[in-house]
């Protein structure tokens, strides 16, 4: 009777070994897995900001686009209102400088 009591009491010590070992694997993959999961978060949150930087930076550039369109359309606009007026004295027409600017700028 002792014999089957020291061979379960050695049963009970090795499954009691094995599974001290077997919890001291999973907290090391728990442990890998954590630091993994938390490079990777950097990794994400450092492409985000730097996504969000180049969005901004997007946006200015399209906002200075808008802003020269805008110029240049009202720019446009003041050319087309000028008129040409006939020299009389020369027997010939001839235009403002600023007509004459506005028609080498359309047709350059």
């Amino acid at each position: 009777m002792y014999l089957e009591l020291e061979k379960e009491r050695n049963a009970s010590a090795t499954a009691a070994n094995e599974a001290m070992g077997m919890i001291a694997r999973l907290q090391e993959e728990k442990a890998t897995v954590l630091m993994e999961a938390r490079q990777f978060q950097q990794v994400v949150e450092q492409k985000s900001m730097h996504d969000q930087e180049a969005i901004e930076g997007l946006r200015e550039v399209i906002a200075r686009i808008e802003e020269e369109k805008r110029e240049l359309e009202e720019e446009n606009e003041f050319y087309r209102s000028i008129e040409v007026t006939p020299c009389v004295d020369r027997g010939e027409h001839t235009c403002s400088k600023l007509a004459v600017a506005y028609r080498t700028f359309l047709f350059c």
